[in-house]
């Protein structure tokens, strides 16, 4: 008997770069190929280049590697020229593809080649759908209009080929399905799927006790839109209130830069650890479990598996009260509302000086977590693709 086949889609992928850091939709592509592999599929990888090093990161073993090899830099605007490129491309390998397509995220540079190898090959085609953004683009907060404007336009012209050709919509929690079913999506296409934690490599790693070095932590893409610079302004109230509070910040992208620079003007280097891009898990959980609080002055998220890392590690959480983080986490981080520095630097003070607060709020999380791990979310993705 032949083994079913399926094609993963991360377009943009250049295993190379995993040393700048691994966002929470690569960790979650690499959970859900995992699964595959477990069940004995034949598996597919396209990518831009060097999928082998991102294979080799996660463990993911037997996986038949295609590639773009599309040169471009990582600037603002880079995805306009990849996916210009993209389009009038597609690996010979892939030509006669027959079989199961995977598309990681609602990008367009992963849209178009599920699109010409369905059309081409009549594939069977799931397609992830993470976030939309807000069609009145200019309300996009920490964003330039014209950034807004071209990201929008690209995400509708995903959107309409997933909606008439995919033959499964995926969205990546119920916030994300009731949009697309609020845009004339099939209730019978869309499915609402979950992202989770290793809990139990989690629960291994917390076993060595840990000194609290560290009275908050923040860990996102290091983007104004992940709220970073006004975790800057936050952290300077709390300064006032309580001197020499100390902030690890884990992350990295485009404003690496900008951020130290703040950093440095505003006196604050002895005050932040800034770690940058962190990939060894082990690293980044053991700098959580050493941290009071968890901070995620975010304006855009979906689901940020990273607030339950910190939950899994007993840490509480505190995060501006987007209502997709509200929809996923329920009452079981604090929310604070959007925008609102003052409101958030007064509650990371009661926090720090409230241990049997910070005690009842890790506990709340520590329950709550437990249900999302990544076999069971992943396992079911393959029950639901195998359905097909």
């Amino acid at each position: 008997m032949n083994k079913r086949k399926i094609l993963f889609i991360a377009s943009a992928l250049d295993g190379s770069t995993i040393n700048q850091g691994i966002s929470g939709g690569e960790v979650r592509l690499a959970e859900i190929i995992k699964a595959f592999i477990k069940n004995n599929w034949e598996v597919h990888f396209l990518a831009n280049k060097n999928n082998n090093i991102f294979c080799e990161h996660f463990n993911l073993n037997n996986v038949i590697n295609h590639n773009f090899n599309i040169q471009y830099n990582n600037t603002r605007f880079w995805f306009i020229k990849f996916t210009l490129k993209v389009l009038f491309t597609l690996p010979e390998s892939l030509k006669d593809f027959k079989g199961n397509i995977y598309t990681a995220n609602e990008q367009l540079y992963d849209v178009i080649p599920a699109v010409k190898l369905k059309l081409n090959n009549s594939n069977i085609w799931t397609a992830i759908v993470h976030w939309l953004p807000p069609y009145k683009f200019w309300q996009r907060k920490k964003s330039n209009w014209y950034n807004s404007l071209i990201f929008m336009l690209a995400e509708m012209i995903s959107i309409l080929l997933i909606k008439y050709l995919a033959d499964k919509s995926l969205a990546v929690s119920n916030s994300t399905r009731n949009q697309l079913l609020k845009i004339g999506f099939s209730k019978n296409k869309v499915i609402a799927v979950e992202c989770g934690v290793d809990f139990g490599l989690i629960t291994q790693i917390s076993k060595k006790k840990s000194r609290k070095e560290f009275d908050a932590v923040f860990i996102k893409r290091i983007q104004a839109v992940k709220g970073v610079f006004d975790l800057i302004d936050i952290w300077k109230l709390v300064l006032k209130k309580i001197p020499n509070v100390k902030l690890a910040i884990i992350g990295g992208s485009i404003d690496n830069s900008l951020l130290i620079n703040e950093i440095r003007k505003e006196k604050l280097y002895n005050n932040i650890s800034f770690f940058g891009p962190i990939i060894d898990f082990k690293k980044k959980i053991q700098i959580l479990l050493s941290s009071k609080l968890f901070i995620l002055p975010s304006y855009e998220e979906n689901w940020a598996i990273v607030i339950g890392e910190a939950m899994a590690c007993k840490i509480p959480v505190l995060a501006y009260g987007l209502h997709e983080l509200i929809d996923v986490w329920k009452n079981n981080f604090f929310p604070i509302k959007v925008g609102n520095k003052g409101e958030f630097a007064r509650t990371i003070i009661r926090y720090l000086g409230n241990e049997k607060l910070r005690i009842s709020q890790a506990d709340i999380g520590y329950k709550y977590i437990q249900q999302f791990d990544w076999k069971k979310i992943a396992e079911r993705e393959v029950k639901i693709i195998q359905s097909l």
